[in-house]
């Protein structure tokens, strides 16, 4: 039985450590940061037969890519997955429970305590016949300079400490439910009128959890509708709407009626002050030893079932004729069948900062279960054979004398793999779209910048003394086999392979195509020559416009999903959705390096609005990241950071910061203010109390009037004269928006839609639509069931408007690359808008967005010249699923 560990992603701008270790019947993950979804797409890895994801942490850094993956595994046929995590996990999954659905598919939640890991000897967390996993909880050890450090902070509310999380406690008054029903089931509380799940506590509050993720992945095998029909939601699933849509869920089958509370707040979970780590150790199958066919000959074994019993590990009898004689014989398994092999081992260590050595270390010494893989310390035994460690670790961990110290109890031949900032470079992940965006550069350097990376760490190895002489940097697509054993290899995937690397590191110009070459010239030419029979310079038109992602529901090799920053020069910025992997496109851009500016840390301080139109997963899942980023700047920013979004949206990221710290109830003010969508309508007054426009639920921080106080400030910060939200038609509650500045430009956003008055009337007269332009013209009636545009309906939307300029985006996976738009530059002295397509990182501003009209060309010859094996299978395969099911 052969198998393997192998790195997927390493720690980067765009991904954290995952790691796959694969049999021939199944596969267990670890970790599974943003962007792993895509980078299964990027290295043609399968997921199928994938049994578990385990979890060293719980949070945005290391599980910020779960939902995705839930939901593509659903949909390749996984139909039972373990999900495994410290405490906390179950309410993480749970939080999904408005935007993650799939009822082909049952997910297990294990949480692995601290009661569950310590116990002489433990259980495994998970065990089959491949792999038995333990974990080993890590705790904060803080030295006494630094507890008084933390115990300062948490008296006096020092926000220069954003590493040392807040608890966020709702208190029960006395004759709340929680303290009338501790007695009770949850099924006979749940019967109580004023049922309310935030009341719930302990074992109670863990219970609703479970029965939440239950709901979500019922495993109910539902066949979906016929193509082109209806999916039916239940008048109960349409009154209890509290994510404002009409409920059709993510493939558009009929969700069952939820369970009351459903839509409600969730139990709080109160975090610890520290932050815990999940160390696994991975221990695979102990292979039988050969079976001696001379040596059963010699004892007189019948061939058939007998010797079947005895590869199994059983003793056998049987009758044996010596002469006329017989008598009965036992043969023991190991009288004929070699020594079995010694199962390898592969150790996960997270280790978040350097308080966390001491109880790693006296974790494994002081257990007699876990001292047994070191090697130097007396007492331990040679039953398993320890060959691979990954080590994920924080700032100054790998340099600590302790942690050195601690490597070296390990056996000489164990290969050390090493995830760190520090130690690690920053290659690019995605090197398909980065190489596309190289050559790009050569036609235009400044509106197609090549992405920002370094393939130097920081500090390498050879500089840090005392380290163990088999330690290996974490690189994607490292590949270690752990039957036959052999040390760590770069994969050579399928596919076009990295062509971008390879490419900077030459020092001469890319080898383009003579056909390319003659278009890019011919392009700049014909900008040129705009340029100098005079352009209209529009309001505003210094206003940057970055797509950061302008894919469809599921991200490509070639296009990130949803997010636009706009930046207002003098003001700050705007984000308009935030898919998942919205950071690491942000670090790509602009880069970390404090010595150059704009710096992806001045964008995230600068960010002072940020538009989620709604709840679907592809235009929100980023969110999260880019608030516990902003969590990490230092000094913390002096100004809030507005959110407007729906309720779906906002009790989400409520609920997440039970988990992490997101900067919510700032008491400075300075963290993130929530106002609702409904609030900001464009000529609504007051919230719908019925259908599905209803706010759907009425929390104090839902409250209108608050959100338009907010709305005030938010806009004076930005230089508004006022941001506006528009009701757009889509398969689940959306807002638009309209932005307009006081400086006489507009911007209005389409969020996701079919063609609306709605936008026609509020943003008449824009300086630029961002519309929505997911189908091509031919594809109108799968538009329509989908909730969509085409290119052409975007397009007249535009021109319905009178808008300036119209920028399309949010295209189908089935266009990788280009969009067939068919659009042409705009004829000099036309009334007719300027239409431009956008593409990941093209730096845009409202004033040069017209060149792209005469780009087109080139766009379409040099992304010709990069076509790479697998991308049209790649494209068929998520046309396949979207044509089931809608994630957008």
């Amino acid at each position: 039985m052969n198998w393997s560990a192998s790195v997927l992603t390493t720690v980067s701008s765009d991904t954290e450590p995952t790691i796959i270790i694969t049999f021939d019947s199944a596969k267990y993950i670890f970790n599974a940061g943003q962007n792993t979804n895509r980078a299964f797409l990027q290295s043609q890895r399968n997921w199928r037969k994938t049994r578990g994801i385990f979890f060293t942490q719980v949070g945005v850094e290391r599980a910020g890519g779960l939902a995705g993956l839930l939901m593509t595994f659903a949909d390749a046929t996984i139909k039972m997955l373990n999900v495994v995590g410290p405490p906390g996990l179950t309410h993480y999954l749970a939080s999904m429970r408005l935007y993650t659905y799939r009822d082909s598919m049952r997910v297990k939640p294990i949480e692995a305590s601290s009661s569950t890991t310590t116990a002489s000897p433990p259980r495994p967390v998970y065990k089959d016949e491949n792999v038995a996993i333990y974990a080993l909880t890590i705790s904060s050890s803080p030295d006494s300079e630094m507890a008084a450090i933390a115990t300062d902070s948490a008296t006096t509310s020092d926000l220069s400490a954003p590493d040392i999380p807040s608890k966020r406690k709702r208190e029960a008054t006395p004759d709340s439910p929680r303290k009338r029903s501790s007695n009770q089931t949850l099924k006979q509380i749940m019967e109580d009128p004023d049922f309310l799940p935030e009341d719930l506590t302990d074992e109670r509050a863990h219970e609703w959890r479970e029965h939440v993720i239950k709901t979500m992945f019922p495993d109910t095998k539902i066949d979906s509708p016929k193509k082109g029909g209806k999916a039916k939601v239940s008048k109960a699933v349409q009154q209890d709407s509290g994510n404002g849509s009409a409920n059709v869920d993510d493939c558009r089958r009929a969700r069952a009626a939820p369970p009351k509370g459903f839509h409600m707040q969730l139990p709080a979970f109160s975090r610890t002050s520290d932050v815990q780590a999940l160390a696994y150790v991975v221990i695979g199958p102990r292979v039988r030893g050969k079976f001696d066919v001379e040596k059963a000959v010699e004892l007189g074994i019948p061939f058939g079932p007998l010797r079947a019993k005895l590869t199994k590990g059983e003793s056998i009898t049987f009758k044996v004729k010596r002469g006329d004689e017989e008598f009965e014989r036992t043969v023991k398994p190991e009288e004929c069948i070699g020594p079995s092999e010694t199962p390898g081992v592969i150790i996960v260590l997270d280790v978040p900062s350097t308080h966390h050595i001491p109880d790693l270390v006296s974790s494994f010494k002081d257990s007699e279960f876990f001292r047994q893989f070191l090697s130097k310390v007396p007492g331990t035994s040679d039953s398993y054979a320890v060959r691979n460690i990954f080590h994920l670790c924080g700032d100054n961990v790998l340099g600590d004398e302790r942690y050195k110290a601690f490597m070296k109890e390990f056996a000489p031949d164990v290969n050390h793999v090493v995830a760190s900032r520090e130690h690690c470079p920053d290659p690019v992940t995605f090197t398909s779209a980065a190489f596309n965006q190289l050559r790009l550069s050569e036609l235009d350097n400044t509106m197609f910048p090549v992405p920002k990376y370094r393939l130097d760490p920081e500090t390498k190895f050879s500089d840090i003394a005392g380290l163990p002489e088999k330690i290996h940097i974490m690189a994607s697509n490292l590949y270690m086999n752990m039957r036959p054993p052999a040390p760590p290899i770069i994969e050579n995937l399928p596919g076009g392979g990295d062509r971008f690397h390879p490419a900077v590191k030459k020092s001469s110009s890319l080898d383009l195509s003579q056909l390319t070459s003659g278009k890019f010239a011919a392009a700049r030419l014909n900008v040129a020559n705009a340029l100098e029979n005079g352009m209209d310079v529009p309001k505003g038109a210094e206003v940057g416009v970055l797509p950061l992602g302008t894919g469809s529901a599921l991200p490509s090799k070639y296009r990130n999903v949803s997010s636009t920053l706009i930046q207002i020069p003098g003001w700050g910025n705007i984000l308009l959705d935030a898919g998942e992997s919205t950071w690491g496109q942000l670090v790509r851009y602009f880069g970390t390096d404090d010595t150059s500016s704009p710096n992806v840390w001045d964008v995230l301080r600068n960010l002072k609005c940020v538009f989620i139109s709604h709840i679907h997963a592809d235009h929100h899942l980023g969110l999260s990241m880019i608030l516990t980023k902003r969590r990490s700047l230092n000094p913390l920013p002096t100004e809030p950071l507005y959110i407007v979004t729906i309720r779906g949206v906002n009790m989400y990221l409520r609920e997440l910061s039970d988990i992490q710290d997101l900067g919510l109830n700032d008491p400075s003010g300075n963290g993130v203010v929530q106002i609702q969508s409904e609030a900001l309508h464009y000529r609504r007054t007051d919230y719908a109390t019925g259908g599905m426009w209803q706010v759907g639920g009425n929390e104090p921080w839902v409250d209108r009037e608050a959100s338009r106080k907010h709305s005030s400030d938010m806009c004076r910060a930005l230089g508004l004269e006022s941001f506006k939200t528009v009701d757009v038609y889509h398969n689940a509650r959306c807002y638009g928006c309209v932005v307009t500045h006081v400086d006489g430009w507009s911007i209005v956003f389409s969020g996701d839609t079919q063609p609306t008055d709605n936008l026609v009337r509020a943003g008449r007269g824009a300086t630029l639509l961002i519309h929505e332009a997911t189908m091509a013209d031919d594809q109108e009636d799968m538009a329509k069931r989908k909730g969509h545009s085409t290119f052409g309906q975007a397009i007249t939307i535009g021109k319905r408007m009178k808008a300036s300029n119209i920028l399309l985006t949010h295209f189908s996976a089935r266009y990788p690359k280009m969009p067939p738009s068919g659009l042409k530059p705009r004829a000099s002295g036309s009334t007719e808008p300027t239409v431009a397509v956008a593409f990941d990182h093209v730096n845009l501003t409202i004033g040069n967005m017209w060149k792209i009209g005469y780009y087109l060309p080139a766009l379409q010859q040099s992304f010709y010249d990069t076509i790479e094996e697998g991308d049209e299978e790649e494209a068929a395969a998520i046309e396949a699923v979207d044509m089931d099911c809608d994630l957008t």
